[in-house]
């Protein structure tokens, strides 16, 4: 798999621990615009696609849940990143399929990824 700069994610995760921790099971491209008050703000909502700023591309998990993974601009660059993230994500869900944590090794994952010293800064 290639280099990716996944923006949504810290320097230490991996998209492969991401996908298995979480239990990925789909992925979804959004598109966004910011509805930030000030310059440390980064909420941003979801849009129709005339009025978005950029798209994100987020992993689905069996919980419903949406994960952020990558920002893309709406630009031909951008969308040559949405298909490289988005084969990623892919890959990354069918090999996790292959070898599903348990519900004790899934645990364990969620409790190191909340005490890891880099994600506590």
């Amino acid at each position: 798999m290639p280099d990716l700069s996944l923006n949504c994610l810290s320097e230490v995760e991996t998209l492969d621990d991401v996908i298995r921790r979480n239990c990925a099971i789909g992925f979804d491209l959004r598109f966004c615009r910011s509805v930030a008050i000030s310059a440390d703000d980064r909420d941003t909502e979801t849009c129709d696609p005339p009025e978005a700023e950029f798209a994100t591309l987020y992993a689905l998990t069996d919980l419903g849940e949406a994960i952020a993974i990558h920002d893309a601009e709406l630009t031909s660059a951008g969308a040559d990143e949405v298909v490289a993230v988005a084969r990623a994500l892919f890959v990354a869900i069918v090999n996790a399929r292959r070898d599903p944590p348990d519900a004790a090794q899934r645990f364990d994952a969620e409790q190191t990824a909340l005490i890891d010293p880099h994600r506590i800064e």
